[in-house]
């Protein structure tokens, strides 16, 4: 049985999508190889429910800071060693003198092919082994927007190193021999800097656990995301502030804003309209049948893993272009697109009092992730890839 080396920046986990793929190509594909995991450990997710998959894995404990302050401290305090020297990897959260020698370490062991996420490709780029970067997004485009967004001096300087870091960062790929990302939009702006093979692989959703067996409730909005990025506080602010009043003076519809780390502003929206859940234990408890799924995101990059969960939980899903990005759904068939306040407002208010509208956009949804975004199709197009690398 062929060997793969897995490297992640945190424990893959179901609920997050910047762990995702990892996650479920370790479940699809842990029966055909002997899958090594190597990862940080954030002590946020568990590695449990992927013991079964797996033939072996090791973990390094590393702290979570979510204030820039600390992470700048964290990672400054790491940089400064003699085995960096040789990394190179300045500035770089996930940058480990013992993280770098458990790989070098674990690659040696008659690895066939090792496969990283973006964060931890720099310590496999020099490895002499077949490589895949599974890079999801082209990330220093969405660094570079938000430095164009950016109102202060402070923030614009920040994201605008950030993306000069970022955009050196991306140019690893170039030692790997495929790129993986997740939809057309990112492989034709990494094209100018990569010379490797770049692929688009979908993400996919679990049908089986999200599949609506709720009972009916009330109408209501929902929000879902990790509330700690600046792409889901944007989003939520606009809407809050720009398309919820046009809605409430025609429709009394509750707003739930559904995820973890909520910001001090999202902790501040409160009130007896817009309800702040915080972490959640089963996001499907709040995606039942009459709710409107809202995705008004006016920045960010990739795939939105949760419009694919609320489609597949037969939700009726409004969202800007930039939130449907890379989901090829048919506008008024699967989804709503709405792209200005006016337009949003209208699909709510539309939606909220017109339920065969609802059934039939969430029933469309259902069956288009169903045909089109199933992780067994996913990993079927990776381990294509995977077989061409094994010698």
């Amino acid at each position: 049985m062929s060997r793969i080396l897995l490297i992640c920046h945190d424990i893959p986990s179901m609920t997050v999508g910047a762990t995702l793929p990892i996650y479920h190509l370790i479940r699809q594909l842990g029966n055909k190889y002997e899958i090594s995991l190597v990862s940080f450990d954030s002590k946020k997710y568990s590695i449990k429910e992927l013991k079964e998959y797996l033939f072996d894995y090791k973990t390094i404990d590393i702290p979570e800071y979510l204030d820039i302050k600390n992470q700048l401290m964290y990672t400054t305090r790491n940089m400064f060693s003699i085995d960096n020297l040789k990394t190179k990897s300045f500035l770089n959260y996930y940058y480990h003198s013992g993280m770098n020698k458990l790989i070098q370490s674990e690659a040696k062991k008659d690895v066939d092919v090792i496969i990283t996420d973006m964060p931890m490709a720099f310590y496999a780029k020099d490895i002499p082994v077949p490589k895949i970067a599974y890079a999801f997004d082209a990330v220093s485009d969405y660094n570079y927007n938000m430095y164009r967004k950016s109102e202060n001096i402070t923030s614009k300087i920040y994201w605008y190193l950030n993306y000069l870091k970022i955009h050196r960062y991306e140019k690893t790929y170039n030692y790997f021999d495929y790129c993986i990302l997740v939809n057309d939009k990112d492989k034709e702006l990494l094209k100018k800097d990569i010379n490797i093979p770049l692929e688009v692989i979908p993400n996919g959703v679990d049908t089986t656990f999200f599949k609506n067996e709720n009972k009916e409730s009330e109408v209501k909005l929902v929000f879902l995301g990790d509330m700690s990025t600046p792409p889901n506080n944007d989003a939520v602010k606009y809407f809050v502030e720009d398309i919820y009043p046009l809605i409430l003076k025609e429709k009394m519809i509750k707003l739930y804003v559904v995820g973890r780390n909520p910001s001090p502003y999202i902790q501040s929206i409160k009130n007896e309209h817009v309800k702040v859940t915080g972490p959640v234990e089963d996001v499907r408890s709040y995606l039942t049948p009459n709710t409107i799924f809202v995705t008004p995101m006016i920045s960010g990059t990739g795939i939105k893993n949760k419009i694919l969960e609320a489609m597949s939980m037969e939700l009726p899903v409004v969202s800007t272009s930039i939130g449907i990005s890379g989901i090829n759904a048919e506008n008024g068939v699967e989804y709503i697109l709405a792209d200005t306040t006016e337009e949003f407002k209208e699909a709510i208010v539309k939606l909220s009092s017109d339920k065969d509208l609802r059934d039939k956009i969430g029933k469309n949804a259902r069956i288009f992730v169903e045909n089109n975004y199933s992780w067994e199709t996913s990993m079927d197009r990776l381990e294509s890839i995977i077989i061409k690398l094994i010698p």
